[in-house]
């Protein structure tokens, strides 16, 4: 339903990213990767606006999904978002609720939010309940897996991301309990007993290989455990709450609120990680930040994207009110600032996202996301084999 000055979706266009690291190659215990990869979504609308968002994947999968939702919001009033999303999850319910599908929901929903603000002249935290604070505390999300898996290489890695200011740091681990130890224990020794080291399995584990590995980590003190075993294993998170390690967090490889109902309301996770480039772009995010809220759990956004899923995050924690800890202290709200090598994450951005003093990320401030794509860099290194572009 559409009225007078009510803007509408006009246009349409994907640019699908990859960037090879054929020098660089790094990645998890589960697979190490010799690319980086994104598609991002402009949406144009009748008012002239445009709003960009991000879609996380394989951008030859993504884009035929991108090419269908994008068609069928193309007249629609760019305002609604939420009925977008849940009607073509209800129609396709035999596809699920996750996969490279919700992923395109997600960058073009991203964009509407983009575009929204923009046509309002605000910032997309200004919609989600308000601005509440101009920067985050920041975590670098680094030691990562490399061939060689060389201590040396490893220490030097995290000596780079202490030396730019970060006081916490999340390392992937995973590969058997003694290697882990090793592996964390350089990060205690790089970033000192005040420091945050935040361990992460990418569920490369089984429960009890996690528990076994995890009990050889108590006296370095892991903030927290990430996807200790894989999104389905409910059971073995359960296990592995009940054993009293330290705190379980998970969510990247979860979807929409329904992905994420029943992990927050069984007690699996004690931080809740959405992605806002696959759970369903901000619409989602705020419905899977309110289910974190209700049962009193931590929200700590997974991102690992370019600068645009960079700004949309910071945009989402820009607006996490103050609880239950409030202002004067307790946990603090924690952005992942990849430092992995990314040449999409500086690229795609006029002025990319960087880290402030005291290992803080700044929110942007500008309307809409807060950030200004670099469209012409953005259109010279799409896949153009895989690009959408649609018009009214």
């Amino acid at each position: 339903m559409s009225g007078p000055g009510r803007p509408v979706v006009t246009g349409v266009e994907t640019f699908p990213l990859e960037a090879l690291l054929p020098d660089d190659v790094y990645g998890t215990a589960k697979a190490l990767g010799d690319r980086r990869v994104a598609t991002l979504v402009k949406v144009t609308t009748s008012d002239g606006v445009a709003g960009w968002g991000e879609a996380f994947g394989p951008p030859r999968r993504v884009a035929p999904f991108l090419a269908e939702y994008g068609a069928a919001l193309l007249g629609a009033p760019a305002d609604i978002t939420e009925q977008h999303i849940l009607q073509h999850l209800s129609a396709g319910y035999h596809h699920t609720t996750g996969g490279p599908h919700v992923a395109a929901l997600s960058g073009l929903d991203i964009a509407l939010w983009d575009a929204r603000a923009r046509t309002f002249e605000v910032p997309v935290g200004a919609l989600l309940g308000g601005r509440l604070r101009d920067s985050v505390a920041a975590y670098a999300s680094s030691g990562y897996v490399t061939p060689g898996r060389d201590l040396g290489e490893l220490r030097a890695m995290l000596a780079g991301t202490a030396a730019e200011g970060f006081r916490a740091v999340k390392i992937k681990i995973g590969l058997g309990p003694a290697e882990d130890r090793a592996r964390t224990r350089v990060a205690r020794e790089v970033f000192g007993d005040d420091g945050l080291v935040l361990v992460d399995y990418n569920s490369a584990t089984t429960a009890a290989s996690a528990r076994r590995s995890a009990a050889r980590l108590a006296d370095l003190d892991p903030y927290w455990i990430e996807e200790p075993v894989p999104p389905h294993d409910h059971d073995g998170y359960r296990a592995l709450r009940a054993a009293g390690l330290p705190p379980v967090a998970g969510g990247e490889a979860l979807y929409t609120r329904y992905g994420f109902r029943d992990p927050i309301a069984h007690g699996l996770l004690d931080i809740v990680q959405p992605d806002l480039a696959k759970c369903g772009g901000f619409t989602e995010a705020q419905a899977i930040r309110a289910l974190a809220a209700a049962w009193n759990l931590r929200l700590s956004p997974h991102c690992w994207g370019t600068g645009l899923a960079q700004a949309a995050t910071l945009q989402l924690l820009s607006a996490v009110p103050d609880v239950p800890h409030g202002p004067a202290g307790g946990e603090p709200l924690l952005f992942e600032f990849d430092r992995g090598t990314n040449p999409l994450r500086e690229g795609v951005l006029a002025d990319p996202v960087r880290p402030a003093p005291g290992g803080r990320a700044p929110i942007p401030e500008g309307p809409g996301l807060g950030v200004t794509v670099d469209e012409e860099w953005v259109r010279a290194h799409r896949l153009p084999d895989h690009t959408v572009e649609l018009r009214v």
